[in-house]
């Protein structure tokens, strides 16, 4: 895991919504500009917690449709399940 957490921490920078965008896209996930946004600016300040607490995706409840906040929550889900 530390790895995995060094290759985030050194590229989180340039993240961006509309890198959050495609990716979504590309998982047949379509968020709103500014819930890419808002998806984005989670990831970049929460990086670190979501690695270890799941109960962080919380606090994006309610800044983002439910449908778009389930979807993103099962994918941040299955990439930590194989990734971590």
């Amino acid at each position: 895991m530390i790895l995995i957490e060094r290759i985030i921490k050194n590229n989180i920078q340039i993240l961006n919504s509309h890198l959050v965008m495609g990716y979504l896209e590309s998982k047949n996930i379509y968020p709103t500009e500014d819930e890419a946004t808002i998806i984005c600016n989670f990831l970049k300040e929460n990086y670190m917690i979501l690695l270890k607490d799941n109960s962080i995706l919380l606090s994006l409840k309610g800044n983002i449709r439910d449908e778009i906040y389930y979807e993103v929550s099962k994918l941040l889900m299955n990439l930590k399940n194989t990734y971590l």
